[in-house]
């Protein structure tokens, strides 16, 4: 964990310094340039310089991540931004290749941007911790032959859109031989980046490898054995510590064909609670997801799941099944119709455990009017959840909502 104190250091040698051979503007426009894309205000230029000689070839990139239309779906007036402030991430990341490829070095810094809490931001003086909003992420890459390794380190505040409050090193290598890839990797994560007295961390460290044979025309089958170690720190009074080791393997089998894909994975886990004497636990997990893509229009995507945990210190059995099925018709760039429907259930022997989750979001978008000045365009929105507890009915929840969208653009 020492490294992120670094980070502030190597980021500014790595993105503010100039180059030392084949440079030919000035430091000042670099710099300008850089922090522009980094911290854009209304938005930046995509665009990508690159510096070569003969060690290395340096660009700086421009990141933009949004969430998909689908899951960033919220019909609630109170998660409603405007269109210029929709959630996202931006950033800029400096990538470096070395030695004519033997080596590639990556650096990137990403904030978080927009979003429910969009007019706070706006708000002159406000006091918002930007901290939590940045995303830190450090790589290496080395290849000698059929030998790829490399090395990753990734820092993630609280309110990061991607991948929050979560931080990892890792180092890694991979063999490949004709159909054949090997794949090993070992390091250690953890979450409460920020170091909040009054919420626990768990840190983890896990060993894999991994075989996998892909031929083409043929079914890709990988295999995992993985090994992690997990344990709390930083527990706030009143919050029992944890202290686990988990023994995981994995299969999968997958297909694509013209126009369908599908994913076959089941998984069996064996874990012990080292706070019990060591107390083990069974996991068995099995998931399938598809895609059919019937026309260039029409995409569906289905999704089974189940999982099984067996305690063998109480006996007790808990159930969990899933499925969840999306939907994307667009007939042409002017109607866009957008579906998800999901059910999730589990029940515990004991009876203790005894909840269902439904759910629903549907959206029409038709962009009914296009000139060479501006666009307009109107969706009609809609959701719907359902939470049942059936052990404890007080606390079961039913939510529907739905929204009128008109979206006037300009070009």
């Amino acid at each position: 964990m020492q490294i992120f104190s670094k980070l502030p250091l190597v980021l500014f040698l790595v993105l503010f310094t100039p180059p030392a051979w084949g440079a030919d503007e000035s430091v000042s426009d670099q710099v300008t340039q850089r922090w522009a894309g980094l911290f854009p205000d209304q938005g930046y230029q995509a665009h990508s310089k690159q510096a070569t000689s003969a060690l290395y070839q340096t660009s700086l990139t421009p990141t933009l991540f949004t969430p998909s239309v689908v899951s960033a779906f919220s019909p609630h007036l109170r998660n409603l931004a405007p269109e210029t402030e929709q959630p996202r991430t931006q950033g800029l990341l400096s990538s470096t290749t070395w030695l004519n490829g033997t080596f590639i070095t990556e650096v990137e810094m990403a904030r978080s941007q927009g979003g429910a809490s969009w007019l706070q931001s706006r708000i002159p003086g406000d006091a918002d911790n930007t901290a939590s909003q940045r995303m830190i992420r450090l790589g290496l890459t080395g290849a000698t032959g059929s030998l790829q390794y490399g090395m990753r380190s990734r820092s993630a505040g609280q309110a990061f859109l991607n991948g929050p409050d979560q931080a990892m090193h890792e180092v890694w290598g991979e063999w490949k031989s004709g159909w054949t890839t090997l794949r090993s990797a070992i390091g250690e994560q953890w979450n409460n980046v920020a170091g909040d007295s009054t919420r626990a961390r768990l840190e983890q460290t896990y060993q894999r490898v991994g075989l996998a044979w892909k031929r083409p025309t043929w079914p890709e089958l990988t295999l995992t054995y993985a090994r992690n170690s997990l344990i709390s720190a930083l527990e706030p009074l009143g919050v029992a510590p944890q202290r686990n080791q988990n023994h995981t393997l994995e299969s999968a089998l997958a297909y694509s064909g013209t126009g369908w894909n599908a994913r076959l994975a089941l998984s069996y886990i064996l874990g012990s609670d080292l706070l019990r004497g060591g107390a083990g636990t069974t996991v068995r997990m099995q998931s399938l997801t598809t895609s059919f893509r019937p026309s260039n229009t029409l995409t569906i995507s289905p999704t089974l799941g189940y999982r099984e945990e067996a305690q063998d210190w109480s006996g007790v059995r808990t159930h969990s099944p899933s499925v969840s099925i999306a939907l994307q018709y667009s007939h042409s760039q002017q109607l866009l119709i957008s579906a998800m429907g999901n059910y999730a259930g589990t029940r515990s022997s004991d009876g203790l455990i005894d909840m269902e989750q439904v759910g629903g979001r549907g959206r029409l978008a038709w962009d009914f009017h296009r000139s060479q000045i501006w666009t307009t365009s109107i969706s009609l929105e809609a959701g719907y959840h359902r939470m049942t507890n059936h052990a404890r009915p007080p606390t079961s929840t039913e939510d529907i909502s739905g929204l009128v969208r008109l979206v006037l653009a300009a070009l």
